[in-house]
C-alpha cells in the first residue's frame, strides 16, 4: 500500500522568524509532507519573502484578508490538495517523525481526529496550551471540550468540513474555536484520540503580561462557546460551565494564598472573564438570530 499524501496546514499572522523555524522543522521531517499550506493573515510582504527564500516547491502561501484563526483554518482546509491534513502553528516546531507518525495513525484510524503532545522547550517555565501525557487515550464517547490541541492535530479534512468546519462567529474568531469544534465532533459520536507519539514543541514568545491577556482571551471565548450551546438548548453545557467556574474560584483562592504569579495559571481568569464572555456571546448570538436572512 502507498502512504497517503499529507498536507500540512499552518495559519500565521506574520511572526516571520517563528514561522521560519516552524517551516524548517516541517520540511526536515522524514517522509515529509506533500505540501505545506501557509494561510497568511499578516497583510504584509514578509511571509511571501520568507516562502521565496526557503525555495521549496512544497510550500504554498495563501494570502487572506480575513482575521482570526477560525477563518484561516477553514480557508486552509478548503484549499488543501490532500484529504489528510496535519496542523501546527507558526510558534511551534515539530519532531522529525511528526508527519510519518501522523500518516501511520490516520491510516489506522481513518475517521478519527487525532491530537498529541505539545511540549514546552527544555528549561523553559510555563508555556500556554501544552500537554505532556505519556499514555494514549481514546476519548470517543466523551462529550466535552478542551481535548483538541490545534497546534498538533491530524484529521481527514472531509470529516471536519462535513460538520461545518470551525465556527467563525466574532466571539470565537480568535480563540475558543478549537473547543467548539472538539465539542461538536464528540457530541456527534465521532472518534477522537490523543496520541503521545505525535510531538510538537511550543516556543512561546509572550511576556507574562501578554500571557495574562492570552488567558483572558481564552476565558472569554470559553464563555462565548458556552453561550452558543446554551442558547441552542444543550443542557450538557451547564455541567461544564459549573466545572470551569468552580475550578476558577479555587485557582484564585489558591493563587492568592500561595502568591503564585497570575500568568502561570490559566484558570485564574476562569471566573470574571469567562462570565464576561458568556454575556457577550449571549448578546451577540441573540443579535445574530434577529438579523434577517440574506436575500
Amino acid at each position: 500500500m502507498t502512504s497517503p499524501a499529507v498536507s500540512v496546514l499552518i495559519p500565521t499572522i506574520g511572526r516571520r522568524e517563528l514561522l521560519r523555524s516552524c517551516l524548517e522543522s516541517v520540511l526536515r521531517c522524514v517522509d515529509g509532507p506533500d505540501e505545506v499550506v501557509i494561510v497568511d493573515q499578516s497583510g504584509g510582504d514578509d511571509i511571501a519573502a520568507l516562502v521565496d527564500a526557503l525555495d521549496d516547491r512544497r510550500l504554498r502561501r495563501i494570502p487572506s484578508d480575513e482575521r482570526g484563526i477560525a477563518a484561516a483554518m477553514n480557508l486552509g482546509l478548503g484549499a488543501a490538495r490532500n484529504d489528510l491534513v496535519m496542523v501546527t502553528h507558526d510558534d511551534c516546531t515539530v519532531e522529525p517523525d511528526w508527519v510519518s507518525t501522523g500518516r501511520a495513525l490516520i491510516a489506522a484510524h481513518p475517521k478519527a481526529m487525532l491530537t498529541g503532545r505539545v511540549l514546552a522547550p527544555p528549561g523553559i517555565g510555563y508555556v500556554p496550551s501544552t500537554r505532556d501525557d505519556p499514555e494514549p487515550h481514546d476519548h470517543t464517547g466523551e462529550v466535552t471540550s478542551g481535548l483538541l490541541y490545534p497546534a498538533n492535530m491530524a484529521v481527514d479534512r472531509r470529516e471536519v468540513l462535513a460538520i461545518g468546519g470551525f465556527d467563525e462567529r466574532p466571539t470565537l474568531r480568535v480563540a475558543g474555536e478549537d473547543n467548539d469544534l472538539c465539542y461538536r465532533w464528540l457530541r456527534d459520536g465521532r472518534p477522537f484520540r490523543y496520541e503521545p507519539s505525535l510531538v510538537v514543541w511550543h516556543h512561546d514568545w509572550r511576556t507574562p503580561e501578554q500571557i495574562v491577556r492570552t488567558h483572558i482571551g481564552y476565558a472569554r471565548a470559553q464563555g462565548a462557546f458556552y453561550a452558543k450551546h446554551l442558547r441552542a438548548g444543550d443542557e450538557r453545557i451547564r455541567a461544564m460551565l459549573r466545572w470551569d467556574l468552580r475550578h476558577g474560584v479555587r485557582s484564585v483562592v489558591r493563587g492568592t494564598f500561595r502568591r503564585t504569579p497570575r500568568w502561570e495559571d490559566p484558570y485564574r481568569e476562569m471566573v470574571f472573564s469567562l462570565l464576561a464572555g458568556l454575556v457577550r456571546g449571549w448578546r451577540d448570538d441573540r443579535r445574530r438570530e434577529r438579523q434577517p436572512p440574506p436575500a
